[in-house]
């Protein structure tokens, strides 16, 4: 395949010929190209032709290698990206003087789908089937009518590929058909724009940490490419990629410009009817359409521009326009808007233009911001461009100092804290050993630190509790966590002192972070306060006057060895049944509970019992109402066995019966002997000896 080559001719020294010795070609000027396109509808190979001369155009126009040598621009021939079509003859190659990049037939890369589409062109996602992984291919269809098109995504290309950083679309290759389609292909990003992400936040300042490592990774690729020479010029959300694990990827170099070189593309252009053309599809957002050739100098989208790029003043646009864009976004990440914004298109574009960000530095002012953040925004959004910072390198740098100094600044409160408190705050490794511990430490157990952290931490532990605590530590090592653990350490001078632990592991670091404080005290107040209840449950349990518990449903609870005695009941056929199931008296027991449930108190209150046997027992009622939070709990009943008084009263009734009957049987018998007596007078008179038979009657 032959190349094309240059052969001085006398009216156009530079101009190149498609064969050698033949007639000449000359390259089109801008102005030439201008009017072609704009002359009506040109035939397929016009269009490839034209393309051909538009890069050719680059070259004289200052994008061409630094050696002054004829580059060689390698364009895929025949059918369409993947369809599988054959290539061009090699006699068309030769006349156009080109040559593919890509495998005959344009077989290697496969079309998979259609990412998405606009009014330039539309984008596939594809697989490279010679290296086996997915690509992104842009295709542009050239217009005849519209070959400033093919010059600047010719442009995206050639720059993007020489910028080198992760941040940074990668395009793989770069070709033109005979038809006029040009390709890219670039690397296959996944994620979502920041424009997307922005635009979902539920709590923007719980998530400004994460949006500020976005942005930071931001402004370290664009500081890449200000120190290649190259600048952005339409820096927004939407060209901002994040992927699913944080990676940023700038995207859209279509109108980057090499500071170095001349701009002959940007200064040919007077289109502004391509706007609308360029944008169809595309969501009517105010202020967000793209101005790529307004005015003929104008590149960029309204709502994030710089003042002197707004006005087209391209010999004024370097490094610190971008600087304006990146505080565009910045100011978007902290108030939730570009710093120029309004429903009508042209209000935005005025704004823009004469720097109008009033309003913009009355929304940082009033947001949540961090202060060093918010000023840092207000000076990227400085109308003058020496009052911002100078380029991408300086904004990346304040912001790596701003969350470096937060670092340090909890660092230092870290510190502060561990040093202060007054817990022991220890970090230790899961081996056993103490790799820090605070000042608390050598204060309470009396070792220097040196001492406690060259030594095995369980050396200091009481010898009973040293397994337990080897339990926690292995507990701590398979991902639980110690809460309120105690164990005893020996302090310098042999005593104990009880430490309470709460403590974390974390695995991937292999070490436990722990806070203890001393509850010696407080254990040996709990110890005593426990054999305290322990004697008073032994009192109560075999003091000898019978008690019970009875709960809010009259259920009883417990009752001591005393009350089972008295009634001759099991503990499992007392505890646990209603106490009115052994009251002999239902009015009594249902009196009593009701005095009980509304508080009061029963002091003497007399009822009977019935016993395991039948039998009745009286009992003097005294119980007090336990209550928590105002919610009544249970009672507590003392029960006093009154059965032998109330048997003397009556055995006392019953002898004074008996002495009455005895007093009527004493009078009745003298009545008797009186009539016994008569009577024998009587029968004396009539029977002589009748008397003194009579009278001696008992």
């Amino acid at each position: 395949m032959s190349k094309r080559t240059k052969t001085p001719r006398p009216d156009d020294p530079t101009g190149p010929t498609d064969e050698p010795g033949g007639p000449p070609r000359r390259l089109a000027d801008s102005t030439d190209r201008h009017q072609q396109a704009t002359c009506g509808p040109l035939s397929s190979s016009s269009a490839a032709e034209l393309s051909i001369e538009l890069l050719d155009g680059l070259d004289a126009e200052g994008m061409a290698p630094s050696s002054g040598t004829q580059s060689s621009l390698r364009l895929p021939l025949g059918g369409g990206i993947g369809d599988g079509g054959s290539s061009a003859t090699g006699d068309t190659e030769a006349e156009s003087g080109l040559t593919s990049s890509l495998p005959a037939g344009n077989g290697r890369y496969q079309i998979l789908r259609e990412l998405g589409r606009g009014g330039m062109g539309v984008v596939y996602e594809a697989r490279d089937t010679q290296l086996d992984r997915l690509v992104a291919i842009k295709s542009l269809s050239v217009r005849p009518e519209r070959p400033a098109q093919l010059q600047r995504f010719f442009r995206e290309a050639r720059i993007a590929s020489r910028l080198n950083h992760p941040g940074i679309m990668a395009v793989h290759e770069f070709g033109i058909d005979a038809g006029g389609q040009a390709s890219m292909v670039m690397r296959r990003l996944h994620g979502e724009t920041l424009r997307e992400i922005l635009a979902s936040r539920s709590d923007p300042i719980a998530e400004l940490p994460q949006m500020l490592a976005v942005f930071l990774q931001v402004c370290q690729a664009v500081a890449s490419a200000h120190a290649d020479g190259v600048i952005h010029r339409d820096l927004k959300p939407a060209n901002i990629m994040v992927g699913a694990h944080g990676q940023v990827t700038v995207m859209d170099w279509g109108l980057a410009k090499v500071l170095s070189e001349a701009d002959g593309i940007d200064d040919t252009l007077d289109d502004t009817l391509a706007v609308a053309q360029e944008q169809q599809g595309e969501p009517a957002v105010a202020g967000l359409v793209d101005l790529h050739t307004v005015c003929g100098t104008v590149f960029g989208t309204p709502a994030y521009l710089a003042p002197e790029q707004a006005r087209g003043d391209n010999g004024c646009v370097d490094r610190r326009a971008d600087v304006f864009g990146l505080g565009s976004i910045l100011c978007e990440i902290l108030t939730g808007s570009p710093p120029y914004r309004d429903p009508v298109p042209a209000s935005v574009w005025q704004q823009a233009t004469v720097g109008d960000t009033s309003h913009a530095l009355q929304r940082l002012a009033t947001c949540a911001g961090p202060a060093p953040i918010v000023a840092l925004a207000c000076r990227c959004l400085a109308v003058d461009p020496n009052e911002r910072p100078a380029d991408a390198a300086e904004l990346a740098a304040s912001i790596v100092a701003y969350i470096e100094s937060g670092q340090r600044r909890a660092e230092r409160q870290l510190v502060r804290f561990f040093d202060l408190s007054v817990d022991l705050f220890c970090i230790a490794s899961l081996s056993g050993y103490f790799l820090r511990v605070n000042d608390n430490f050598p204060r309470l157990l009396g070792y220097s630190e040196r001492e406690l952290v060259t030594r095995k931490f369980l050396e200091f532990v009481h010898p009973d509790d040293q397994e337990m605590t080897v339990n926690e530590v292995t507990g701590l090592s398979q991902g639980e966590t110690t809460i309120q653990f105690r164990n005893r350490y020996r302090r310098s001078d042999g005593t104990y002192r009880w430490l309470e632990w709460n403590a974390r592991a974390v695995a991937e670091e292999e070490v436990i972070y722990a806070v203890a404080r001393d509850v010696t005290e407080r254990t040996e107040l709990e110890a005593a306060l426990e054999k305290s209840r322990r004697e008073l449950t032994d009192f109560t349990e075999n003091v000898n006057v019978p008690l019970h518990w009875v709960d809010g449903n009259g259920i009883i609870i417990w009752a001591n060895k005393a009350e089972l005695d008295l009634l001759g009941y099991r503990r499992d056929e007392y505890v646990g049944r209603p106490i009115a199931s052994f009251h002999a008296d239902r009015p009594v027991i249902e009196d009593i509970l009701t005095r009980l449930s509304s508080g009061q108190c029963l002091s003497g209150y007399e009822a009977r019992l019935i016993t395991r046997d039948g039998s009745i027992r009286y009992v003097s009622i005294h119980s007090s109402v336990y209550s928590e939070g105002g919610q009544f709990r249970h009672t507590r009943c003392f029960s006093v066995d009154v059965t032998g008084q109330h048997r003397g009263p009556r055995l006392a009734a019953l002898d004074a019966e008996v002495a009455r009957l005895r007093d009527d049987r004493d009078a009745l018998r003298g009545r008797v002997v009186q009539l016994e007596r008569v009577l024998a007078g009587k029968r004396g008179d009539a029977l002589p000896g009748a008397r003194g038979a009579a009278g001696d009657q008992p």
